[in-house]
């Protein structure tokens, strides 16, 4: 196998899997092949003690009892060392006579690299093979000095992760303890914001505004206010009021009298009133009519009803939580929203990031619904290291919705244990196949820097994309949506000519 292309591959392969530990036994065997060993071991460190994580053995494969050793003096030596260990003939070399695990080896060529990032070794890549003539050579030295320096890199990432999880796991069970969130799922920062936050102002009796885009999960924030509140015994009534239509709006909210108009057969108490001694949760409050934002307001400032059909106030208590994607600021200089209303219900305002800013919950989330929607709920399927990465990598527009249905769409229709990028839809793919990605000959930093260049560029495209086409190509809706100066948006978007965009007149 050419060196130069094994070194590619594997470097290809430790850059796009999210599990490297995985790769061990795969990296090991292209390893034999391009440099001649007979046997192969990735041994890592561990609370002072040498762990092996993979081995090879050229003539059966894999191998276990006692053919399963190496000589932990020669580890030892790298790893002080902190530098490779060429020993053309481990019996005849003086600094390891005696040593226990030379004799059982016998006759052999040793490479020793270390996996050495900045000041730390990790442990190392242990190659052996026949003593004589058949030695391993320069061009052998060489591939696995520069192969130790990727398998340090990823190894260290692997272990900051680890530890990054291993503390948000931790700070979202200490929020689990001093509340209850059912459905939301986090261990991002922000999101974990969020919910202190929640956890703060349960129990104020003032009204809350939630604001987000669509998908984030407002309606989970506002169950999880009540939940968390004094009101938990009480109703929890939902009203959508996007979803009602304007000549019943009204009616639903306050309830009505028996005749006060056609088809009024019965009385009727109303939301509000049906949420008595609990919370009641208006999602979309930008599109309540005007008319009816008026007696919203008196009931937010006076906390009385009046029914459709009737004079007769009705005092009701209720913790209101309302929710919006709109800028109800603008609505309001529009004439669409009344001040006086937003003045009232924005005592608390609580902001939910949308998810491309909660990056590190797309993990968990793919997981939750993967076991929620695969067929075969006692074995979910894995996903592979280049279908999870296009997913963290997707600016999502439509937040955690869009994502959940995404995972419900390759589980249904994953053949196998897996499930790969190309289930995905085709603007999640990344540029990691080697047919995208650039070739490198010389693995110099100008080359990594022209890869990176070109990785950022295509996942600003995708966002761009996306962007304007939500915003039906206005570039100063978009500017706002994004929270972008427009100036800088128009950047952008210059250096992606290929997106379609139409300057406001």
């Amino acid at each position: 196998m050419d060196c130069q292309a094994a070194l590619y591959g594997i470097a290809r392969r430790l850059l796009v899997d999210e599990n490297p530990d995985g790769l061990a036994d795969e990296i090991l065997r292209a390893v034999a092949e391009s440099t001649g060993a007979e046997r192969g071991f990735l041994v890592l460190q561990s609370e002072g003690d040498f762990v092996e994580k993979a081995h090879i053995q050229h003539e059966s494969g894999r191998v276990s009892g006692e053919a399963r050793r190496f000589s932990r003096s020669l580890v030892r030596e790298a790893i002080r060392g902190g530098a490779l260990i060429d020993v053309p003939d481990v019996s005849t070399d003086y600094r390891f006579a005696g040593k226990e695990s030379i004799q059982l080896i016998g006759r052999a060529s040793a490479l020793v690299a270390p996996l050495r990032y900045r000041d730390a070794v990790y442990g190392v890549i242990y190659l052996e093979r026949s003593a004589g003539p058949g030695a391993f050579g320069h061009d052998a030295r060489a591939f696995l000095e520069e192969l130790a320096q990727m398998a340090a890199v990823a190894v260290h990432r692997a272990l900051e992760t680890r530890a990054l999880r291993k503390r948000a796991e931790q700070v979202a069970s200490e929020m689990r303890a001093v509340g209850e969130f059912p459905g939301l799922i986090a261990r991002d920062p922000a999101m974990l914001r969020v919910l202190r936050m929640v956890v703060q102002i349960a129990d104020a009796p003032a009204p809350v505004l939630i604001h987000g885009e669509t998908g984030t999960g407002k309606e989970l924030i506002a169950r999880a206010l009540h939940l968390n509140s004094a009101r938990r015994q009480g109703p929890f009534a939902v009203v959508h009021c996007g979803a009602i239509p304007e000549a019943v709006i009204e009616s639903e909210l306050f309830g009505h009298a028996r005749g006060a108009f056609t088809g009024a057969e019965r009385d009727r108490p109303g939301r509000l009133a049906s949420a008595h001694g609990g919370s009641l949760f208006l999602d979309e409050i930008g599109d309540v009519p005007l008319a009816v934002q008026a007696k919203l307001l008196r009931f937010v400032q006076l906390g009385e009803i009046q029914r459709v059909g009737t004079d007769l106030p009705l005092a009701v208590k209720v913790r209101v939580i309302a929710a919006t994607h709109h800028d109800l600021a603008k609505l309001v200089r529009e004439g669409r929203f009344r001040e006086d209303l937003l003045y009232r219900l924005n005592v608390l305002d609580i902001a939910v990031p949308p998810l491309r800013e909660r990056r590190a919950d797309v993990p968990l989330l793919v997981e939750s619904f993967t076991a929620r929607y695969c067929r075969t709920p006692e074995r979910p399927p894995r996903w592979s290291g280049a279908a999870l990465a296009a997913l963290e990598a997707h600016p999502f527009p439509g937040n955690v919705r869009e994502l959940e249905h995404l995972v419900q769409r390759a589980c249904l229709f994953a053949p196998g244990d897996t499930i790969e990028r190309d289930l995905l839809p085709a603007e999640l793919h990344l540029p990691t196949s080697p047919s995208a990605s650039p070739e490198f000959s010389s693995y110099t930093n100008e080359e990594l820097k022209r890869a990176r260049e070109a990785a950022v560029g295509e996942i600003e495209r995708r966002f761009l994309h996306g962007l304007m086409r939500r915003c039906a190509d206005n570039v100063s809706q978009a500017a706002r949506r994004a929270g972008m100066q427009r100036s800088y948006l128009q950047k952008l978007l210059a250096r992606h000519r290929d997106i379609r965009r139409s300057e406001e007149t």
